[in-house]
């Protein structure tokens, strides 16, 4: 039985994609986002991006347009979801590209210094229906992409969950495992700051009807 379709994340930043550039920031979206490699089993062509990669995790660091859309347009040929994340002033340029090569994909972030300098262009696409959130802070956006991968896990794992409970256990415990991660990430450092991170997830994974029981269960079912 075929899984649901699985997530490919792609940044295009002309520095970020560079050697040695924003070591950091890219070992961490690496460690966080590797539950959502491993919710789904590595097929052969995933093992092929995975080559390409810095390490096997779910994002391509791509240094200018053109090397981004044909990384988008293979991963769009091969049935991925892909996450496109960019700088706002490349970003203004490869939508209306992605658009004319009439490629679908799920989602976009934009990742810039100055949110003023990009939000009118970004309003025309709003206004055609495409999925586009900004920030101007790598946090912020690590764990607004944690969290909205995670709800897209649950939502799988509840497409997969009366025909194959193991694979929707294992894309539950994925997505409990990167809202927790989100939770971490926004945890306000100074005790008495009233801002508390969302355990939403919580309430749908957890608990004795929690979908990680439910799952289990049916896993439980399967076996006798």
């Amino acid at each position: 039985m075929a899984l649901s379709k699985t997530f490919a994340i792609v940044w295009l930043d002309a520095h970020i994609a560079a050697v040695g550039e924003y070591r950091q920031l890219k070992s961490t979206f690496q460690v966080e986002l590797a539950p959502v490699v491993a919710a789904a089993p590595m097929d052969p062509i995933d093992q092929l991006i995975c080559c390409i990669r810095e390490t096997c995790a779910p994002i391509t660091f791509a240094p200018t347009v053109e090397e981004t859309l044909s990384v988008i347009e293979e991963l769009v040929g091969n049935n991925k979801l892909v996450v496109l994340i960019t700088s706002g002033s490349l970003g203004s340029v490869i939508l209306p590209e992605i658009q004319r090569r009439s490629l679908t994909l799920h989602s976009y972030y934009i990742f810039c210094a100055n949110i003023n300098n990009h939000a009118e262009w970004v309003l025309e696409y709003l206004d055609q229906g495409l999925e586009i959130q900004m920030f101007d802070f790598e946090i912020t956006l690590l764990t607004r992409l944690a969290r909205d991968l995670s709800n897209e896990l649950i939502k799988q794992g509840r497409e997969l969950l009366n025909t194959d409970p193991v694979s929707a256990l294992n894309y539950f415990q994925c997505a409990r495992s990167l809202a927790e991660k989100a939770v971490a990430r926004d945890m306000p450092a100074n005790a008495t700051d009233l801002h508390r991170p969302s355990t939403k997830h919580r309430e749908i994974l957890d608990g004795e009807n929690g979908l990680i029981a439910q799952a289990e269960r049916a896993c439980n079912r399967n076996n006798v």
